[in-house]
């Protein structure tokens, strides 16, 4: 029995997508194979009732180049802090990223802990970033943070020299506001 060429066609398109289907995408907010959501890179979201809002986010290693939408909670884990002077928090990043390049001593030499042997991918976006103190006397809820918009802001994710990847963001003077704390990521 002789098959026409529209059906062979047929078939292979079909024995392709049975292929290629599993493995993925990782453009366009897609998952790959083996890429991990933001939400899979942290633990659970924790509260601070001194502050009435979130801990700093806090993620597993990443050690491999991380995803557009790997990137903001990567960015939150570089940033936010808690230490002695109070709550330092990011928020509300919105980031493209580029295309990876290789390591440019101008612009790159103060990631810590680069690899200058791996590439570097550039952000590009906006953040918010708050840092609050201790709500308390004279200290009142709602009112405990200083809200800094940061609405042009340049960024960097890079490999470090133990083979684990890190992002951060940096911006132009911020638009400053009172408020209270993010509670959410």
């Amino acid at each position: 029995m002789k098959r026409s060429s529209r059906t062979l066609n047929l078939t292979f398109v079909l024995v392709a997508i049975t292929i290629f289907a599993p493995l993925g995408c990782n453009s366009a907010g897609g998952q790959g194979a083996g890429a991990t959501a933001a939400g899979d890179l942290s633990g659970p979201l924790v509260m601070l009732p001194q502050y009435q809002g979130r801990a700093p986010r806090t993620c597993k290693k990443v050690t491999s180049p991380p995803s557009a939408a790997q990137a903001p909670a990567m960015v939150q884990c570089a940033m936010d802090s808690l230490d002695p002077t109070g709550l330092t928090l990011t928020q509300d990043i919105k980031l493209d990223m580029g295309a990876s390049r290789r390591f440019v001593y101008n612009t790159d030499a103060g990631l810590a802990g680069i690899d200058l042997n791996a590439q570097v991918y550039p952000l590009r976006g906006s953040y918010t970033w708050y840092f609050c103190r201790t709500i308390g006397n004279g200290v009142p809820a709602g009112a405990s943070c200083v809200k800094n918009v940061v609405p042009v802001a340049q960024g960097w994710c890079w490999k470090t020299s133990f083979g684990d990847w890190s992002c951060k963001m940096q911006g132009g003077a911020p638009k400053m506001e009172a408020g209270a704390a993010p509670t959410t990521y």
